[in-house]
């Protein structure tokens, strides 16, 4: 019947998946909050200005309606890090310590990615206040217990730190359209546009070095390749270091850990290391995360963070 139709890339989830839905929900605030996660629930509706601090992308990503009572524009909500963020700065009113989030609930987008519904059930959480390499592994370990957790074995956890690709483009003279094509193309994988990109710049050695990241995936093996890039660049070295360090810290969570320095996605917010959660069977990444420092410096406040979120509804589709 015609009336029953939802519309595209949107489902019900009909007994047997809502159940289990609400079962790995359940198990996955219980271990957040085990480790000292605060559960929040936020609102559905935002005042569409304070989705346009966080970036193109999310905004594009939001649906706006009308606020019938005074007439502005709001979004439906899209992303619950944000709406975390912004929780986390009431909560603390400029105090300078420490606060762990967690939450679980429904968002919309208005494109579907990847085999994900527009619909998501975004289940993650964050780590603010920290700028310490200790908050990111806490955050990567949870993580990995999470999908343990979930049934999943066979993890493998991409790295990158984003302060590398940021020292290198900071160097190329590009004008705003150009640099937006540029970040299109790496996020795309597409290393011909890229260099179609930069091959206006002549001989620039910043250039090869952006395009060299397109190549530098991979095993550890990968990290002695992007040392010889530029030893001279402080950034690099000090990324390097701390990849490093994080690698030894992990080896005894039970993940295979691998790079992709080309991997910019989330560069609107994101900002030093991110990383994705992959395994066998799924075509998509399964969860991702990553640090944010300063997300609402746009607002007038710095605050460093940290966090993963993972899409629920995808999972309990695909396992």
């Amino acid at each position: 019947m015609s009336q029953w139709r939802l519309p595209n890339n949107l489902e019900d989830l009909l007994p047997s998946k809502a159940i289990k839905l609400e079962t790995f929900r359940r198990a996955l605030i219980d271990l957040f909050a085990s480790n000292g996660y605060q559960y929040i629930m936020p609102s559905l509706l935002e005042y569409e200005e304070s989705l346009k601090a966080h970036g193109k992308d999310l905004d594009i990503d939001t649906y706006k309606v009308v606020d019938q009572l005074s007439g502005r524009m709001m979004g439906i909500s899209s992303d619950l890090t944000t709406q975390a963020s912004r929780v986390d700065a009431y909560l603390m009113q400029g105090a300078e310590k420490e606060s762990k989030l967690c939450y679980a609930g429904p968002v919309l987008r208005t494109k579907s990615k990847n085999g994900h519904s527009r619909e998501l059930f975004q289940v993650g959480l964050e780590y603010f206040g920290s700028a310490a390499p200790a908050a990111d592994l806490e955050v990567l370990t949870i993580l990995i217990n999470s999908l343990k957790l979930l049934g999943i074995k066979e993890i493998t956890i991409d790295l990158n730190d984003l302060s590398i690709f940021q020292s290198i483009i900071q160097h190329i003279n590009l004008n705003a359209q150009e640099k937006d094509d540029l970040l299109q193309a790496m996020i795309l994988k597409d290393k011909s546009s890229a260099s179609s990109l930069l091959i206006q710049l002549g001989n620039n050695k910043h250039a090869d070095q952006l395009l060299a990241l397109f190549n530098l995936y991979g095993d550890s093996s990968v990290i002695k390749e992007l040392s010889a890039l530029d030893p001279s660049n402080r950034v690099l070295m000090d990324a390097i270091k701390k990849l490093d360090e994080l690698v030894l810290a992990l080896s005894n969570v039970g993940a295979k850990v691998t790079f992709d320095f080309s991997d910019i996605t989330g560069y609107q917010y994101h900002s030093g290391l991110v990383f994705s959660a992959y395994t066998d069977g799924f075509t998509a990444a399964i969860a991702h995360g990553g640090r944010y420092d300063n997300l609402n410096e746009s607002l007038g406040l710095k605050r460093p963070a940290t966090g993963f979120s993972l899409d629920l509804r995808y999972l309990v589709n695909n396992l």
